[in-house]
């Protein structure tokens, strides 16, 4: 019986020394995402402590919704408080002191961290050529920048990081490297000739992983917006977050493309023999409520919300060509649409621009070797209706 009691003992006395183990307080300090109504993109440097937060032109700055996300535990607060700052409400004040300084402290109050973050007031750059990365690793991510930072008044900028469905294809660990995934920036561009790079979309298949899921193919896709990787697998559609607020009338969208598309159609993974796949390219102006704050890939197309639209007519689609070919569309609006000067100033108008190497790959339909190439793209767009 002592024997057992003893180990008893031994067994408690180890399960209680797990459990002070877990339930150890997070010794983490840090500053690991910022969300918001009007946030349009955070660039988070993490070794020097500073943040470059973007958010649209007509942000509010004495009321600016910014959300952190902290480590398990860990709170912020500004170094020097403004009036109007309100933690409860994740508002802050950033009229009357930009940058601003926030600390953050560790759930077990051991370590801190000091944050310098610059709000830059951000609008839609109009020409797109597929130079910049901000991320190489472990996928391409665009980036557009039209002016130099503050050129158009205090921390105004014409800013933009493009998407894409590249998050949604890391989860399936058919890519190696950068190079391999559905949208990568590659040589041989337009302007080639000046050492000018573009972008490449290619329809890839998903592997095993992609036919456990139902998700039997990836389209290449780029699109103005942003993707909710962490709803991918739930609704695919859904994680496409289409536009970026607008506050101009849009009239034509014109560019560079090549496109050839792959040899077998599949559908649910299955060949169909008789379709023939096609690429995509569009711009939609949007509005958005209460209700709706951005479209997906569900609505891209058939929103109610949708004002104007800059698409090959329905039945047409863009011939495969192997050589640089223009493209170019213009913005019609939509019968018994107008737009809102108002609502324009006030940025309640958004844009997207998407493209596809697959029409249908949002519904997994398509060939793949499907490739579409872009380059030189610009947006015309006027002040005045």
């Amino acid at each position: 019986m002592k024997i057992k009691t003893l180990i008893a003992c031994f067994i408690l006395a180890c399960a209680a020394s797990s459990c002070i183990q877990d339930e150890a307080l997070n010794s983490e300090a840090a500053i690991d995402a910022c969300t918001g109504d009007d946030v349009q993109q955070a660039t988070i440097d993490s070794e020097n402590f500073t943040i470059q937060l973007y958010v649209s032109k007509a942000a509010e700055l004495a009321n600016v919704n910014i959300n952190f996300q902290l480590p398990a535990g860990a709170t912020i607060a500004p170094t020097t408080p403004q009036s109007g700052d309100n933690a409860a409400s994740a508002l802050y004040n950033f009229k009357n002191e930009n940058p601003r300084k926030f600390k953050v402290t560790s759930e077990d109050k051991a370590f801190e961290s000091t944050y310098k973050i610059t709000l830059w007031q951000t609008e839609m750059p109009d020409t797109y050529h597929f130079e910049k990365l901000s991320s190489e690793n472990p996928f391409h991510v665009f980036y557009e920048q039209d002016n130099n930072e503050g050129t158009d008044g205090k921390y105004v900028i014409r800013r933009m990081e493009w998407a894409s469905g590249n998050p949604g294809y890391n989860l399936t660990a058919m890519a190696k490297n950068p190079n391999e995934y559905p949208t990568v920036q590659v040589s041989g561009g337009y302007t080639s000739s000046s050492g000018g790079k573009c972008v490449k979309l290619e329809t890839k298949s998903t592997g095993s992983f992609g036919a456990m899921v139902g998700m039997h193919l990836a389209a290449g896709n780029l699109f103005i917006g942003s993707f909710d990787k962490n709803n991918a697998l739930n609704d695919v559609m859904g994680s496409t977050h289409f536009g970026f607020p607008f506050f101009y009338y849009p009239e034509k969208l014109e560019g560079w493309y090549k496109y050839k598309a792959g040899t077998q159609f599949s559908v649910g993974g299955e060949i169909v023999s008789d379709r023939q796949d096609h690429c995509d390219i569009y711009g939609v102006l949007y509005e958005t409520d209460d209700n709706v704050s951005f479209l997906d890939g569900s609505n891209a197309l058939t929103s109610p919300n949708i004002v104007m639209l800059a698409r090959k007519a329905a039945g047409t689609y863009w011939p495969e060509v192997d050589s640089w070919a223009p493209f170019t569309l213009n913005f019609e609006l939509l019968q018994g649409k107008t737009i809102d000067p108002g609502k324009l100033l006030e940025g309640k108008y958004k844009l997207a621009i998407v493209f596809s190497s697959s029409v249908d790959g949002a519904k997994f339909e398509g060939a793949v070797g499907s490739t579409l190439y872009i380059d030189e793209v610009k947006l015309t767009s006027s002040e005045q209706q």
